[in-house]
């Protein structure tokens, strides 16, 4: 329910081609984080619980690799998806209900003050930090999308905007003309599932704790990112305090994107029957959307301004 980039105003009821559980073997964008004040205690549990996350992460690598294998290879079978395969939609359904208490109880309040209170320019200022930090993972995962001149361009933005942009504050790059892409190991994974496998066949659906829609697919590459992150490395490595370091990060990425979704997200739910069912088939189509466009090598600013329609930004 958090963050995720999807279709505006989708109805309720979404209809894909047929699709054979085994293919669904094998998910912006977005955590809830506690607010300020008072609420200590749900942040503490978010980084307890992360923490120990960050260090399985590191020991699953393989295994994360090894699930993108079955993923591609069990989807092989299959062209795509039908409707969403839910399997576990009872269990997906409470965890959705957890995530909006969250919601309402933390997230929207700060979000409010901070789309409300914080001048424009500093939001700007702060999006543009988040997403230099995710320039690395972009970069390594455009290798392993077959483009490596991409990743030299988002690496060379990396080190443009996190100097001259001064640690990011500033997009530098793009008046360098160094256009931003934005890529993750689920459409990687999307990307080289095989022929004629829709890229609405991302697995059985997820409704993942205080992170919101996904599917096995996209879990995998959350997790594979998660991996790969020299910025999540780094404090491991180093010893340090995940919650001053890690944690500002993950409350910043939650506040900004729920700031910048916040009426499409009211609109689709006022206009749905039933709000989990419509940002499920919402999420699904948005993510094949964009995994699609990686398919047929669309440029990259077609791909940045898809994505701008596509995502619920105000």
């Amino acid at each position: 329910m958090f963050a995720i980039p999807i279709y505006p105003k989708v109805p309720p009821a979404m209809s894909f081609k047929v699709q054979a559980p085994c293919a669904r073997l094998d998910f912006m964008i977005g955590p809830a984080f506690s607010g300020p004040g008072g609420q200590t205690g749900l942040a503490s549990m978010i980084a307890s619980v992360s923490k120990s996350m960050a260090v399985s992460a590191r020991r699953s690598v393989a295994a994360a690799a090894l699930a993108a294998a079955l993923v591609g290879g069990c989807a092989s079978g299959d062209t795509g998806a039908a409707e969403v395969w839910d399997p576990i939609e009872t269990p997906n359904r409470f965890i959705f209900s957890f995530n909006r208490a969250i919601d309402v109880m933390a997230v929207r309040p700060v979000t409010v003050l901070y789309r409300d209170w914080v001048p424009e320019p500093a939001q700007k200022s702060v999006r543009n930090v988040l997403d230099n930090l995710g320039e690395p993972v972009t970069a390594i995962n455009e290798v392993f999308q077959g483009d490596p001149s991409r990743a030299a361009t988002t690496m060379a933005r990396f080190l443009v905007n996190s100097t001259i942009g001064l640690a990011g504050l500033f997009d530098v790059a793009t008046s360098f003309g160094l256009t931003r892409t934005k890529e993750d190991a689920g459409k990687t994974i999307g990307l080289w599932a095989g022929k004629g496998v829709e890229p609405e066949n991302g697995g059985f659906y997820l409704m993942l704790p205080l992170a919101g829609p996904s599917n096995a697919r996209d879990a995998t590459g959350l997790m594979i990112d998660y991996a790969i992150d020299p910025f999540q490395i780094l404090p491991i490595a180093f010893n340090w305090d995940w919650f001053y370091y890690s944690a500002p990060r993950y409350a910043l990425t939650v506040i900004d994107y729920r700031s910048r979704t916040m009426f499409a997200l009211d609109d689709l739910e006022k206009n749905s029957v039933d709000y989990y069912a419509a940002l499920r088939s919402a999420y699904t189509q948005s993510r094949a959307e964009l995994i699609r466009a990686k398919r047929e090598k669309t440029d990259t600013k077609g791909e940045l301004d898809r994505r701008d329609n596509l995502a619920l930004v105000k």
